[in-house]
């Protein structure tokens, strides 16, 4: 359903992810946990007609998004600091925002349906 708001920043925080995997090739693991994470992202776009499970997928997400720097910190202290960092090392943060908003509006829809079906 794209007219939902959530969708939309759940289809952005996709493109982000998917953007990340892309341009992110110097590590093969953290390559493959963006591209992961963003079809994981794709398929929680899929679960509109189950809000509750949805906004706990994207809480899941958030979580997954916060691993890929934790990831990046252990590889980064194994280096001896010498990691450069670089812009596609943002866009999980940016995808973790947008997953943030996206649960947020979620749970707004969930409260509305619960109190239209409280009035019939």
């Amino acid at each position: 359903m794209i007219q939902r708001i959530q969708t939309v920043y759940l289809f952005i925080a996709f493109v982000v992810l998917a953007v990340c995997a892309a341009c992110d090739q110097t590590f093969g693991f953290l390559c493959g946990w963006t591209a992961a994470l963003s079809v994981l992202t794709l398929a929680d776009v899929f679960l509109y007609k189950k809000r509750t499970r949805q906004a706990m997928f994207c809480l899941v997400l958030m979580g997954l998004a916060l691993v890929y720097y934790v990831a990046l910190a252990v590889y980064n202290h194994r280096m001896g600091g010498a990691l450069v960092l670089t812009w596609p090392m943002v866009l999980p943060a940016v995808a973790i925002v947008l997953l943030f908003m996206a649960r947020k509006r979620i749970l707004k829809d969930e409260k509305l349906v619960r109190s239209l079906d409280r009035i019939r």
